[in-house]
């Protein structure tokens, strides 16, 4: 298969457009979580699990559900949509191997700790950070790689008798 940088200009033009559309809304998912939280261990276990005396309520069962669901589903396809065409890049196959099962074990144990972060337990706290951390890193250089690919010059064809 071809790698992007030999595809037609639409094609990478159309893949570059869908991974600045993903990685505009993951930005403003990172953005609502920080003003959610800030970020902080004790800002998240608020979130999710509550604080009374603060008259924070946590997220019921259900809203959880609907937060894991959405989550789970919506980045899971954008990620194995960015991951596909970071398959197509140029970088080697080592790196994309690991880019592209990290970001989606991430995703799962970054919202299965929440999960569990909901229900009391805050020393799931401790597995959502580096996952969390590791689900962005990966999201981020597969996307800048596939930017890369699409974005810089197509490989000159050399013919040797011209």
């Amino acid at each position: 298969m071809k790698h992007i940088p030999n595809w037609p200009a639409h094609w990478r033009w159309f893949a570059a457009a869908l991974v600045l559309v993903g990685l505009t809304g993951y930005a403003a998912g990172l953005v609502f979580v920080y003003h959610n939280t800030g970020l902080a261990p004790d800002g998240v276990l608020d979130h999710y699990h509550g604080d009374e005396e603060a008259m924070k309520f946590g997220k019921s069962t259900g809203e959880m559900l609907e937060i894991v669901h959405t989550h789970l589903l919506g980045m899971g396809v954008l990620f194995f949509a960015v991951g596909g065409l970071f398959s197509f890049s140029t970088a080697g196959e080592r790196l994309k191997r690991i880019l592209m099962v990290e970001t989606m074990l991430s995703l799962l144990t970054t919202f299965g700790g929440l999960w569990l972060v909901a229900s009391g337990q805050r020393a799931w706290l401790y597995l959502v950070y580096p996952s969390s951390i590791l689900m962005v890193i990966g999201y981020t250089a597969m996307s800048a790689v596939v930017l890369w690919n699409c974005l810089r010059p197509p490989p000159r064809e050399i013919h040797p008798f011209s």
